[in-house]
């Protein structure tokens, strides 16, 4: 049998923070000779838009020097993206990097964050936003990512 009871006050609900529009950074530092693991992980975001668990799964065989595409599979998916010369200067030569893809998601947080302050979510909309201004459209995009439909993509577009 309850002896006392509290009544809990109405809070008020909490206005939504507006967002600011999001914009493109000056991440000129990232495209320069491999300086680190960290360096890597930032360069393989922003370059392909690759999360942690794709990176993950990726082998060196999966870059294709001479056709300069990288496969990526995830979910039973393959994509095939293109390998920029940009990228393909500054990592080419480091010639395998098996050893970091077979590391814990935990380890390649703490190795991207020794690199740089921005989350690997930050990177991947830094792909995002670059790929927006280069003309590419949602479903382009989309398939990019490895997205199956382009709900969150949209807010880049509007």
């Amino acid at each position: 049998m309850l002896k006392e009871y509290h009544k809990i006050q109405q809070v008020e609900a909490v206005k939504k923070e507006t967002k600011q529009k999001a914009e493109i950074k000056n991440l000129s530092l990232v495209y320069r000779p491999i300086t680190s693991p960290g360096h890597f992980l930032a360069f393989l975001i922003l370059e392909f838009g690759l999360t942690f668990s794709e990176i993950q799964q990726l082998r060196w065989e999966n870059f294709n020097w001479k056709f300069k595409i990288l496969t990526v599979e995830k979910a039973g998916l393959k994509r095939v993206l293109p390998i920029r010369d940009k990228f393909a200067l500054y990592t080419q030569r480091i010639n395998n990097a098996d050893e970091l893809f077979t590391k814990s998601r935990q380890f390649l947080y703490l190795e991207l964050k020794k690199y740089t302050d921005l989350t690997a979510k930050e990177l991947r909309e830094q792909y995002i936003l670059q790929q927006v201004r280069a003309g590419k459209t949602v479903y382009e995009l989309a398939e990019a990512l490895g997205l199956s439909t382009t709900t969150t993509l949209e807010k880049y577009y509007k």
